[in-house]
């Protein structure tokens, strides 16, 4: 292994196009940086740099799922049979195990549309090393970061592998086909983001229902909560009403601030349906602090920005909501989790903010409350949270980009977030789940004001079988998949016969997008086969090349070799075998 299988490995993982590109193979890539972070030094941590990043902004696809099952017994074995068993905490450690947690998410996706059917084999092999993981937990209890990484592995490799993972095979199968029952609380907050992505206007309804079912977060049955909370926190990024939704969520009843306890109430939209009873699992603690320091650093809007940080204002009508550095001032028996993420949080945000000249106020709000905190802080383990991240953070964020600071070209084309680099993984699995249980976005057309025409007499000319029109701004229900089938994108825009729901007609300018889009499409193709005939012929050339300085080689040693033994025969070659013909 040398730097060279490195930077081969990194190419192939396509860093700088956000994992997209004819040159990118990302299981291949995947598998060579996870052997190189075998090594020891700085390449082992490079590679799992590289590979962290990676599977934190590539694309999911389904070809990845053998590679993801191989990634994921390897971190295992890592884990139970090395790191685990090492009397201190290593930074290798720390990214192994985020690292875990990536690859348990993208196979939590995949068994989520239903696409893990028919890898019985590799969900048995996964159960084994989930049954050793779990001895290894007590090693992390004063790390909640790190804990959470090894509960999600377990929560979710339970869910994956099921109850019974040597069940016999029809068994296997018919548990497989079954469909997944999808969380309110995961459906409402992606209906949020939905509703964000499109400028749909019943964002608002969706709120009222989500608040609702607030309840529901206290549950032990944590996972699905926690996707949902990272969707609406991608929602909240462009939306302050989904950052106001997001805190009023949050189930924090009592607040202790210079010996006054004082009640956590919102917006009164969200005053309704909300129970002070109980609280978050502390999983859900940690997801929400590191999706409030992702809005702080990554957020369009300056506004939402200084929500997050500092919470919201107090106007007639309203009440305060909880903003992050309001986190540090929890108490009580298990409020060393919460006041340790907050501390992680405002690390990420001040190295987040860090050279941002519009965001400086911002970041040194963040940097001096942090740093009084630390200093009145008396419990240790909440103390060594700012040097526990920095295994975290100190990812280079530059190999996302290229050299000018700004986004590839290819990783333009891929209508990824404007926000970059950052947790791309929320947005990943906000588009993946909309794709899987959301319909495409129909064609909102204009309506004329002009009075209806008699329909034309019939004619002889086959006519396209239109659809009823989609209702404007309307939003689907919490259904199966039976009545929002699991369908590839490019299947929304085929021919009209084959997707009759959500067919609408096509006004002149979206007609004449979409045969600039075939045009520029063709001759990207074009484009693409002249450069792959191209390298063709120089890898032709190359070769040639290659062969006629081989046969040049050879006939200089043959020179040489008649100079020196005063023989023309070939090494190998008998004198005389031609003379007779071949036979001794």
């Amino acid at each position: 292994m040398s730097w060279h299988d490195n930077y081969l490995a990194e190419a192939r993982a396509g860093l700088k196009c956000m994992g997209e590109g004819y040159h990118v193979q990302l299981p291949l890539a995947w598998t060579e940086l996870l052997l190189l972070g075998l090594c020891h030094g700085k390449i082992q941590n490079d590679s799992l740099d590289s590979l962290l990043m990676s599977l934190d902004h590539a694309p999911v696809h389904a070809e990845q799922i053998p590679a993801l099952f191989y990634l994921g017994e390897s971190v295992l074995y890592w884990v139970c049979a090395d790191t685990s068993q090492k009397p201190n905490l290593y930074t290798c450690e720390v990214k192994i195990l985020k690292l875990g947690y990536l690859v348990f998410l993208r196979l939590f996706l995949f068994h989520i549309s239903g696409n893990l059917s028919g890898y019985q084999r590799s969900k048995s092999h996964l159960h084994v090393f989930l049954k050793a993981l779990s001895q290894c937990e007590p090693c992390y209890q004063p790390y909640p970061n790190i804990l959470l990484s090894v509960h999600f592995m377990l929560r979710s490799g339970e869910i994956i592998c099921g109850l019974e993972p040597f069940q016999d095979d029809s068994a296997s199968a018919q548990a497989d086909c079954q469909e997944y029952d999808v969380n309110q609380v995961l459906w409402h907050c992606l209906l949020s983001w939905y509703c964000v992505q499109n400028n749909v206007r019943q964002l608002s309804q969706v709120a009222h229902h989500l608040i609702m079912l607030r309840e529901e977060l206290q549950k032990d049955d944590w996972v699905d909560c926690a996707l949902g909370l990272m969707v609406l926190g991608e929602a909240a990024k462009s939306s302050l009403l989904c950052l106001q939704m997001l805190m009023s969520l949050h189930i924090n009843p009592k607040t202790e601030q210079d010996g006054i306890i004082e009640e956590n109430v919102c917006h009164p939209l969200f005053q309704e349906g909300m129970s002070q009873s109980g609280c978050w699992p502390w999983q859900l603690e940690h997801i929400y602090t590191t999706v409030l320091a992702d809005i702080c650093q990554h957020s369009s809007n300056a506004e939402i920005q200084k929500t997050a940080l500092l919470g919201s204002q107090t106007p007639p009508g309203y009440h305060n909501t909880d903003g992050l550095l309001k986190l540090l001032n929890h108490s009580g028996a298990e409020a060393w989790q919460l006041r340790y993420s907050a501390v992680q949080a405002l690390v990420c945000v001040c190295r987040g903010l860090s050279g941002a000249v519009l965001q400086e106020g911002l970041r040194n709000v963040a940097w001096i409350t942090l740093q009084e905190h630390l200093c009145q802080e008396t419990d240790q383990r909440v103390g060594d949270a700012a040097r526990v991240i920095e295994a975290e953070i100190n990812v280079p964020e530059s190999s996302l980009l290229s050299e000018r600071g700004k986004p590839s070209s290819s990783s333009s084309a891929s209508s990824v977030p404007a926000s970059l680099p950052g947790q791309l993984i929320t947005w990943r699995l906000a588009c993946t789940l909309s794709q899987l249980y959301l319909p495409p976005t129909p064609l909102q057309l204009t309506p004329h004001t002009k009075a209806k025409k008699e329909p034309p007499p019939p004619s002889n000319r086959p006519r396209l079988e239109a659809c009823r029109p989609l209702p404007k701004e309307t939003l689907p229900g919490p259904a199966s998949k039976t009545q929002h089938p699991t369908r590839h994108p490019e299947e929304y825009h085929s021919a009209p016969g084959k997707s009759k729901k959500y067919q609408t007609y096509m006004d002149f300018n979206a007609r004449t997008d979409v045969d600039l889009m075939r045009v520029v499409e063709d001759q990207w193709q074009k484009e693409l086969q002249i450069k792959m005939a191209e390298e063709e012929d120089a890898e032709k050339n190359e070769l040639e090349k290659v062969q006629k300085e081989k046969e040049e080689q050879f006939k200089e040693i043959m020179r040489r070799r008649v100079e020196k033994v005063k023989k023309d025969t070939k090494p190998y070659e008998l004198p005389g075998y031609q003379q007779t013909g071949g036979q001794m």
